[in-house]
């Protein structure tokens, strides 16, 4: 900036301190005149972006490629040259949420509706030609009867040689499996969760074998204690009972929209992800806060490899390859914990995958019982 925009008061506009160079010490504000030309005003502005830029660039690249280094290098005090954890943290994982939600559920719906059908009429058009050829083969097979064995049936121009009923049974016994697969599937009592897209979980409940909760109450007393529904299972098959006696439906779908859940579950398991990694390090040596921004620093590398797997994601039509992808990302993650262990805490290799190890275990149960605690809230506010 040109000297010419210094004040010559030496007095602080903002806090009222004294000034002795060209900022503030107090604040850190410049002391420049407030009235500003517009050439000052975009010099002022470009400088920032550019500021911000490289702050970026740099933590990004130590992030992705220097495992663990941006922790150490913030509880040794070098901080000004990096993007403050925390902030870095809302950065990226706020540019994930957005791209994660955002799909389109209508299109989602509607694309499993039209997929289920296709199954559908596709599974009855194989059971058809299963009978017919069934059909066939019996009919083949009672003319073999009638004119002796070795006889030949010519169709088009080819000829069929059939020397006993194994293929007729194979279709027959075929068809009947795929014309019960829509009762095994509906079964009597059934309940599958799953995570849809736009952040919500789906619950699918089905209950054919009450029709009310007088009935089911009344079929569990009269069993003994050993096959009664007992537990959180329990409560479960009579809260869905309950429900299709309210609706008036046996099946029932239940979809909970958790936008704005999940990035406020991650607050609860970023301090406990810390918390089981101080589990493995001296706290004479190492303080919790220190384990919060290596959680940070963890957690901003989980969400920015998994945004660009999404975007990866969006361009590929195979599910086989999607899910190839995810499993490959998941297994970065690990390599990356163990890396950065190995980088923040200065332990053997062995030792830091070891750790990583038994804090990957902890972590996963804490994920899979943050995951109970949503499906159960769902179902029980449904």
């Amino acid at each position: 900036m040109s000297r010419h925009h210094l004040r010559h008061d030496k007095t602080c506009l903002n806090c009222g301190a004294a000034v002795e160079e060209r900022y503030c010490s107090h604040c850190g504000q410049e002391n420049t005149e407030p009235k500003e030309s517009v050439g000052h005003l975009i010099g002022h502005f470009f400088a920032d972006v550019t500021h911000f830029d490289s702050k970026i660039f740099t933590t990004l690249k130590d992030l992705v490629f220097r495992p663990g280094f941006l922790t150490r290098e913030y509880a040794a005090g070098k901080r000004t040259s990096y993007l403050n954890p925390i902030r870095m943290y809302i950065f990226i994982s706020a540019m994930f949420f957005l791209v994660m939600f955002a799909g389109s559920d209508e299109h989602e719906g509607g694309m499993k509706d039209e997929s289920e059908h296709a199954t559908n009429v596709y599974r009855q058009q194989v059971a058809d030609s299963l009978r017919y050829a069934a059909g066939e083969a019996g009919g083949m097979e009672r003319e073999d009867e009638a004119h002796g064995e070795g006889a030949r049936f010519r169709k088009g121009v080819d000829t069929v040689w059939l020397k006993d009923s194994l293929r007729r049974l194979f279709n027959i016994e075929m068809a009947r499996r795929l014309d019960t697969v829509e009762k095994m599937k509906a079964g009597e009592e059934s309940m599958f969760f799953s995570f849809g897209s736009g952040g919500k979980i789906v619950i699918d409940i089905t209950e054919n074998k009450y029709q009310s909760l007088q009935q089911y109450d009344s079929a569990q007393a009269r069993m003994p204690d050993s096959s009664k529904n007992t537990g959180i299972f329990g409560w479960a098959i009579r809260r869905a009972v309950k429900m299709k006696e309210d609706r008036g439906r046996s099946k029932i779908r239940i979809e909970k929209n958790l936008q704005h859940t999940i990035p406020k579950v991650m607050f609860v398991l970023l301090p406990l992800f810390a918390l089981f990694t101080g589990w493995f390090y001296s706290r004479k040596k190492y303080y919790y806060v220190q384990h919060a921004i290596f959680s940070i620093h963890f957690h901003s590398f989980i969400f920015l490899l998994f945004l660009v797997v999404l975007l990866v994601a969006r361009l590929i039509e195979n599910d086989a390859w999607k899910l190839g992808l995810s499993g490959i990302a998941w297994l970065l993650v690990f390599v990356y914990l163990v890396a950065a262990l190995k980088g923040m805490y200065g332990q053997s290799f062995w030792w830091s995958l070891l750790k990583g190890v038994g804090i990957s275990l902890l972590y996963l149960v804490a994920i899979f019982a943050t995951i109970a605690v949503m499906v159960f809230w769902a179902f029980i506010w449904a």
